[in-house]
C-alpha cells in the first residue's frame, strides 16, 4: 500500500461526500472549525478548484467592498455551490485549465496522486456545468477584468457589490494580504505555498506539466480539459 494511500482516499471520500452538501458542510465545518462554508447567511460564494485564483479573488473582492460581506471561500467543493443555489445566494465559480492548477497543487502538496486530482477537478465542475445559478470566473479574467465579473454577478442576482478595479494601489493591498497570511508567513516552504508566482515555482511547474501531459494521464486530462472548455463556452 502506498504511504500516501490514506491521504488520497480521504480526499476522494470528501469529494464524493460533497454531493450531499448540507451533510458534508455540517461534518466538515465541525471537524475543521473553519467559518468559510456556504450558509443561509452567506452574501456571496467565491470558490473553485485549488490554485484557480481563489485567494486573489476572495481578497480582491473583500478589498473592494465598502460594507462588510460574508464570503464563502476556499472549500473547493461543489457543496458550496449546491447550497448557494438552494438559497439563491450569488456565486462565482472559479475555473482554470486543469493542467495549470493541478501542477500547482502538486507543488504545494506532493502527497496527492495526480489521478485523484484529476478526479477531484471533474467531481467539482461536472455537476455544475448546467447550472444557471452561478457566474463563471475564468482564471485570467479574474486577474485582468474582475470588475466585469462582479458586474455580471450584480446584474444576474440583483445585487450592488462594489467593483474591483486593477489599480496599482488595489493590487498592492491584495498582494500584501495574500503574502502576509499567518499560515504562510513562517512556513519553511513559503515560496511554494504562497499564492503568487515566482521563478522557483515556474521551473518546477514546467517539469510537472511535462509528466501530466504524458500518456499516463492522457485519459484523465482530456476528460477534464473538455469540461474546462465546456465552461468557457457557456
Amino acid at each position: 500500500m502506498s504511504k500516501n494511500f490514506l491521504f488520497n482516499l480521504k480526499y476522494r471520500i470528501a469529494n464524493h461526500a460533497a454531493g450531499m452538501p448540507e451533510v458534508y458542510t455540517f461534518i466538515s465545518k465541525s471537524l475543521s472549525g473553519r467559518d468559510c462554508y456556504t450558509t443561509r447567511d452567506t452574501d456571496i460564494v467565491i470558490d473553485g478548484y485549488p490554485r484557480s485564483a481563489n485567494t486573489y479573488a476572495t481578497y480582491a473582492f473583500q478589498t473592494a467592498q465598502t460594507k462588510k460581506v460574508i464570503i464563502a471561500n476556499h472549500i473547493h467543493k461543489k457543496s458550496q455551490f449546491l447550497i448557494a443555489e438552494k438559497y439563491g445566494i450569488p456565486a462565482i465559480l472559479l475555473i482554470r485549465d486543469p493542467i495549470d492548477c493541478i501542477s500547482s497543487v502538486l507543488i504545494r502538496q506532493p502527497k496527492y496522486n495526480p489521478v485523484a486530482l484529476f478526479e477531484g477537478y471533474y467531481s467539482l465542475y461536472n455537476p455544475l456545468k448546467n447550472s444557471n445559478s452561478l457566474i463563471v470566473g475564468e482564471f485570467n479574467n479574474i486577474l485582468n477584468d474582475y470588475a466585469g465579473i462582479i458586474n455580471r454577478v450584480n446584474v444576474k442576482f440583483s445585487r450592488d457589490f462594489d467593483l474591483y478595479y486593477k489599480t496599482e494601489e488595489n493590487e498592492g493591498i491584495v498582494k500584501h494580504i495574500v503574502q502576509s497570511q499567518g499560515e504562510l508567513k513562517n512556513a519553511a516552504d513559503y515560496a511554494e505555498r504562497v499564492a503568487y508566482p515566482n521563478e522557483k515555482r515556474k521551473k518546477i511547474v514546467n517539469d510537472i506539466k511535462s509528466i501530466l501531459l504524458g500518456p499516463i494521464y492522457k485519459t484523465e486530462y482530456e476528460k477534464c480539459k473538455k469540461l474546462y472548455h465546456d465552461f468557457l463556452n457557456k
